[in-house]
């Protein structure tokens, strides 16, 4: 070690040269890190979707689902399964356990699917089988103009293509747009006038077009490849194609009715109450949100000189708030450097205040180059995790800085000053970095969603930490030797007389305790033990609090036999009425997506009956001292135009829930609530779904429905418990044909009476053809396919016969109440409750307790219910942060048994651990928060910076023989406890005190750890001097 710090300080131009290649590298590491809010929550998953349209969720489910969920479930590899079956579509997801390879998983799932393929319909595409991945949303782009849909999606479509050569985007989706296709509507009363069977008539439309080759002719030098014309181009050159169905020749149009356009959407997009054609911009994890949204728009510039009757407008771009946020922060981190450094100013000198500031940037630097080189974006945890670990950098520098002055003030050069002061310090710094490593570095043990979204803080600390710990050694020796070598050294005590009245009044007051040490100890730890378990018992526990947000979500189903286009209807009222009640001064604009709905979790349903509304805000003005007047000076690009909202996103969302939601809540159709679901909330960072979720599988459907309404009914006489819904809804009918005995005998089958039925009414594909833009498909229906009533009346040729004969007389009809979705998790149906709370009032911990007894009497009856919601993540998350506080105390005792030799004096150290809990709980009540997880995480992070001070005051204290050599060595570590607590606070003040949007997620760490930290000064200048004088029975002189 001693030739490194050697090395550093006698080769300056070229540590200085390295210096300046670490900035550049920062910058370039700057340029290129990705940026975004918050980093990936989601767990690897593999994913299978499959459709066969027209087919229910229960013939889904046992066609193909079970079978290969069946086969999942014996792959070592995959944790849980999840299931979702609609009508005609189903999808199932697959937890990958950690540390598999996901290709290798994915050859074997395809292998799965390939197996059960046999099993399909002939017609039925092949389940496809992905690797989930993750989105990371940039930006929305409307597309709108007094032109024909056509164009606008033409428009869209060529935006599209120009948008894909950019690099760092992922995935740009068109919502609202539609394909071309030929829709033949039959009529069954021609082909019945006609005698027509109406197999034969589907063939015959199959062959109306083909897009295949014919061939090749290979004559000598003249080559030709041959082909049809591949389908007429136009609807009246189709409706005259003439027809050879059972050798009669027929005009399609004398049997049907022909529409070449625009198929029926998926989803319906709108802008500010107006019908248009969206893309939504996602781009990739290693992409800089900042510039890719200035590149887009710069784009859409040039598209709006393009295209002179169309308006591109970009929306909800998530880089504005990156960028907000991410100034926010930083200024942040600059005005707490500079509160460090005028505290070290103030209490020491400015030759040392100068040496620790600028390691201050360097450990930064130096970090954000290795957190580049490692693949970590740069969001609001990973500065955050920056602004937490502030304070404790300074702690390393002070200790290093300090001692080399100290041994120039004995006479030393200023070379030999920093190589022995920096060696001296070595093994008390080490061990001091290593306690507060060790206290974050287990937090890495925490698994799903949670553990995912967190990790990247007690990384982005230990990398700081070892970061600081490489400056202290090699940059700041040089850095001493440079700034002490200027002018005449004073001893400290000359520059800062003030410290000599502290250190006399300390002294003697710690004198008087060690009088009657035994007493003073008992006191002191009986009045904490009490302390603690009495605030304990009144702190309420919530998993994460809530922040302000750039949008509000208003989403729901309603009735599930209404169409797209009746669900518009509907939504565009929403929209009126939105528009209507809230201030423009808030709101910047409303986009809507029908035939979608996103969940709390991230994850997202389609459906014609679903809707979304984003409600878009203004960036939320100024709110505190630190926003109003620090944050404008010390951002790097402070842009406060869109800073016009006065009241928090919450707020909003409750005004809307109260004014708008019950008027359409309370509508109905035909005897049944219209909006089966109308959900308003913030999301948060989407780590839990609900609040609360509680699952119900058994085989007894009746049963399963009961226990959910007793649920629902006991949630709904909690206080602060809103929005109980659950998933069991009722879905479509479901007509069940049994060919009888008649239909038996005159020769009708299953299989005869399908194939018919399905070319009336099912909407199938029966045909391809091409026109100028590509693929257009050729659909049949029947012209009576929506009047439900008809159906009796559909005739059929009797099989080898030209006779016709209704559908009623040869099959008995059964109609069958099904649920709109099944949901299954590892195989078996799960139906699930779910519920929001106001944590103001009540916890998910409080509901879960006060529904045990209900919960427990429904097990009884052979129920089997499956906690969910943040009650889950609550109780998992607890358990492994009590496992990584184990870990992270075996590893700092482990640390201080080899700094210390001893087994003694490391329990003294560690016994101030449980004792600093008071601290934390003490912040968390004045700040008036709950304590959560991130707070439970400072908690733990508190132990390793506790340790360093009781490290600091144990070293010099141990071997003392009396009181007086006790007090005269604790007197001298009193500065150095004060200044590294004191610039740790600060350090986290800002965070502390003045936390808003996003920031809020991390400042109760920040509460646990500044008012922890605070409480254990105390606790390490007197309970750590009185603790080893009882056991190693120190007495008066």
């Amino acid at each position: 070690m001693r030739f490194f710090i050697h090395f550093a300080i006698n080769k300056p131009i070229i540590n200085h040269i390295f210096m300046v290649f670490m900035v550049l590298l920062a910058v370039f590491s700057y340029q290129n890190i990705a940026k975004e809010i918050f980093p990936p929550s989601s767990l690897d998953q593999i994913a299978v979707r499959g459709a066969y349209l027209g087919t229910s969720a229960d013939i889904l489910d046992k066609m193909v689902v079970t079978s290969i969920e069946d086969n999942l479930k014996s792959l070592a590899e995959i944790d849980t399964i999840y299931t979702t079956i609609q009508n005609g579509f189903f999808e199932i997801k697959a937890d990958i356990k950690t540390g598999h390879e996901k290709q290798i998983l994915l050859s074997d799932v395809k292998d799965i699917i390939s197996n059960s393929r046999r099993d399909l319909p002939a017609d039925m595409d092949e389940p496809l089988a992905t690797i989930e991945i993750h989105q990371y949303p940039l930006l929305l782009v409307a597309v709108s103009g007094d032109v024909s849909k056509t164009a606008l999606i033409e428009a869209a479509e060529d935006l599209k293509s120009r948008l894909s050569l950019m690099h760092d985007l992922s995935d740009i989706e068109i919502r609202g747009d539609t394909d071309e296709e030929v829709l033949i509507r039959l009529n069954q009363n021609k082909l019945e006038a006609y005698m027509l069977d109406k197999q034969a008539v589907y063939q015959a439309i199959s062959g109306m077009s083909s897009i295949f080759p014919a061939g090749t002719l290979d004559g000598q030098g003249d080559h030709l490849y041959i082909s049809t014309i591949n389908g007429e181009k136009s609807q009246e050159a189709l409706k005259n194609i003439l027809l050879n169905i059972n050798n009669k020749r027929i005009r399609l149009s004398d049997i049907a009715e022909v529409e070449y356009g625009l198929g029926d959407p998926l989803q319906i997009s709108h802008f500010n109450g107006k019908e248009n054609i969206s893309l939504n911009i996602n781009k990739s994890k290693t992409g800089n949100a900042i510039a890719l949204s200035k590149e887009v728009r710069q784009i859409l510039e040039g598209y709006n000189r393009k295209y002179d009757k169309i308006k591109f407008v970009a929306y909800t771009d998530t880089s504005i708030w990156i960028k907000n946020r991410l100034n926010l922060v930083s200024s942040n981190i600059l005005f707490g450097l500079i509160l460090v450094f005028m505290a070290l100013f103030l209490s020491v000198n400015m030759r040392i205040a100068w040496v620790v500031a600028i390691g201050i940037p360097a450990s930064f630097m130096i970090t954000l180059v290795v957190m580049n080189m490692i693949g970590y974006s740069l969001n609001m945890l990973t500065l955050l995790g920056a602004l937490i670990a502030l304070g404790m950098l300074v702690d390393e520098a002070i200790v290093v800085a300090e001692n080399i002055y100290r041994h120039m003030e004995m006479g030393k050069t200023p070379s030999e000053a920093a190589i022995d002061g920096a060696m001296e310090m070595f093994p008390a710094v080490l061990t001091a970095t290593l306690t507060t490593v060790f206290a974050f570095l287990p937090l890495l043990i925490m698994t799903g969603k949670m553990g995912l979204f967190m990790k990247v803080l007690p990384v982005m600390i230990t990398v700081l930490l070892l970061s600081s710990l490489f400056e202290a050694f090699y940059f700041l020796p040089l850095h001493a030797k440079e700034f002490f070598s200027i002018g005449k050294i004073k001893k400290a005590e000359e520059s800062k007389s003030f410290w000599k009245g502290w250190m006399a009044w300390y002294r003697k007051f710690l004198y008087t305790l060690l009088q009657r040490k035994k007493l003073a100890l008992l006191l002191i730890f009986g009045s904490i033990v009490l302390g603690t378990v009495g605030i304990l018992k009144v702190t309420k526990f919530q998993l994460m609090p809530e922040f302000d947000a750039q949008q509000v979500y208003l989403n729901g189903k309603i009735d599930i036999n209404n169409k797209l286009t009746d669900t518009e209807v509907y939504v565009t009222q929403i929209e009126e009425a939105l528009m209507k009640m809230l201030d423009k001064k808030e709101i910047d604009s409303v986009t809507s997506v029908i035939g979608f709905k996103f969940n709390k979790d991230q994850s997202f349903e389609l459906g014609e009956n679903l809707f979304q509304i984003f409600i878009n805000l203004h960036e939320k003005a100024p709110e505190n001292l630190f926003d109003t007047y620090i944050n404008p000076i010390f951002s790097l690009e402070y842009d406060d135009t869109n800073m016009i909202r006065n009241r928090l996103s919450q707020d909003i969302a409750k005004e809307i829930e109260s004014s708008i939601v019950p008027a359409f809540k309370e509508r109905t159709l035909k005897g049944k609530n219209l909006f089966q679901e109308f959900n308003v909330f913030v999301m948060q960072a989407g780590i839990v779904g609900n609040d609360i979720e509680l699952g119900f599988a058994s085989p007894d459907r009746e049963k399963v429905l009961k226990s959910m309404q007793e649920v629902k009914e006991a949630l709904n006489k909690i206080k602060g418990v809103s929005d109980i819904a659950d998933n069991a809804n009722e879905g479509e009918r479901e007509l069940k044909l049994r060919v009888n005995e008649y239909g038996q005998q005159l020769g009708f089958s299953e299989q005869y009476v399908t194939s018919v039925l399905k070319g009336a009414f099912l909407k199938a594909e029966y045909s391809k053809m091409f026109n100028k833009k590509g693929l257009v498909r050729v659909k049949i229906e029947d012209v009576y396919k929506q009047d439900t009533s008809a159906i009796g009346n559909f005739k059929l040729n009797i099989p080898a016969s030209q006779k016709l004969v209704r559908l009623s007389d040869i099959c008995d009809f059964t109609y069958k109440k099904t649920f709109v979705k099944i949901f299954k998790e590892d195989g078996d149906k799960v139906y699930s409750t779910f519920a929001r709370i106001d944590k103001k009032l009540i916890t998910s911990i409080e509901v879960m307790e006060t529904l045990k007894p209900l919960l427990l009497k429904i097990e009884q009856s052979g129920i089997k219910i499956i906690t969910k919601g943040e009650k889950k993540e609550s109780d998992k998350t607890l358990l492994e942060l009590k496992y990584a506080a184990i870990i992270a105390m075996f590893l700092i005792f482990i640390a201080l048994v080899w700094m210390f030799n001893s087994l003694v004096l490391p329990l003294i150290i560690l016994s101030t651990i449980p004792l600093s809990l008071l601290g934390a709980l003490i912040g968390t009540k004045l700040m008036g928060i709950n304590m959560t997880m991130p707070g439970m995480m400072g908690v733990i992070g508190l132990a390793g910076v506790v340790v360093n001070d009781g490290l600091i005051m144990l070293d010099f204290v141990k071997g003392s023989k009396n009181y007086e050599e006790m007090v005269e060595k604790a007197g001298m570590r009193l500065r150095p406890i004060l200044l590294t607590s004191v610039t740790t606070v600060l350090g986290l003040s800002s965070l502390m005190f003045f936390a808003s949007g996003q920031a809020l997620i991390l400042q109760p760490m920040a509460i646990s750890l500044g008012f922890g930290i605070a409480w254990a000064t105390i606790l390490n200048l007197y309970y750590v001097p009185l603790m080893y004088g009882v056991l190693y029975r120190v007495k008066v002189a």
